[in-house]
Formats: C-alpha cells, structure tokens, sequence
C-alpha cells in the first residue's frame, strides 16, 4: 500500500454506489456499495492479512488482478478478472451457504478453494466466501450469474 493513503481516504469522491445482484431472480444480494477501482492511481492497493476483512463495510473493491494464480495447466477457480472483492458483512439475507460438503472446507471457516460456495435464495451459486484464519474476510462474486446495479440517488 501506497504510503500515508489507506483504502478510507481513498472512499471520497473515486467511487460508485452500486448493490449487487442475481442475474437469475433479481434478489438483492449487497447494501448498496461504495466501489473502488483497482485501476484508479487515487485508491491504494488492499492489503491481503489473514481472517480480516479486504474492504471495509460499505465498501467494495474492483480488482484487476486475481485473488488466486495456478502456477499448472489448469487454471484456479478464482483466476479471472475482474473480480469484486466485498466484505461478507455487506451480504444481505438473500446469500446462503451451500449444501454442498466439497465445497465448506477450512479449519476456522471457509477457505473457498472448491469453487462457488454461496448460493441466492432462488438457489444459484453466485459466488465464494473466505472466512478462514489463513486467508482474508472476503466475498467473491460470480461475474456470470451476479450483476452489479447502480443505486437511485434520492
């Protein structure tokens, strides 16, 4: 990070108010978001530390960089971009967990490393939740089945 900016500096005026969506049914499924573009010079790199939240509450982060890289063949499940990256406490009752036991592994939480493990009240997989010790308090949406709103000013 950028010496003497922090990601609440850098909130004012660099960013949108969005809520994000289910492209299935339409269900809310975030308060509305101040996003911060990963590309704009003004908004600091997040810092990545275990079991905290990446973004504050109310705030939400447009990376252009994956949250995870395979080094193989294979691409990792969360290597495509853009990707949001939103604190799980700005999630609205509409998110559930998955039934699905291959995809609730982690010691103290979720370490979202199988894929999709949060569905819409409809039951579509939009996104992954990590919550655990070793990796940063985040949710990742699924860019195909989500879509992010502008909020109406009033």
């Amino acid at each position: 990070m950028r010496e003497g900016v922090t990601l609440h500096a850098a909130i004012g005026g660099t960013s949108m108010r969005k809520t994000l969506h289910c492209a299935a049914c339409g269900a809310t499924l975030s308060v509305p978001l101040n996003i911060l573009s990963g590309k704009d010079p003004a908004v600091p790199s997040l810092e990545m530390e275990d079991a905290k939240p990446m973004t504050p509450a109310g705030t939400g982060f447009k990376s252009y960089e994956p949250i995870e890289r395979s080094f193989s063949a294979t691409s990792a499940l969360l290597e495509f971009v853009p990707q949001y990256w939103v604190n799980p406490d700005d999630l609205t009752d509409a998110v559930r967990i998955t039934k699905n036991m291959r995809r609730l592994n982690g010691c103290c939480g979720l370490d979202g490393c199988d894929g999709p493990n949060q569905l819409c009240s409809c039951g579509a997989e939009i996104g992954t939740l990590r919550t655990d010790c070793w990796t940063p308090r985040v949710f990742i949406p699924v860019p195909t089945v989500t879509e992010w709103r502008e909020e109406e000013l009033r």
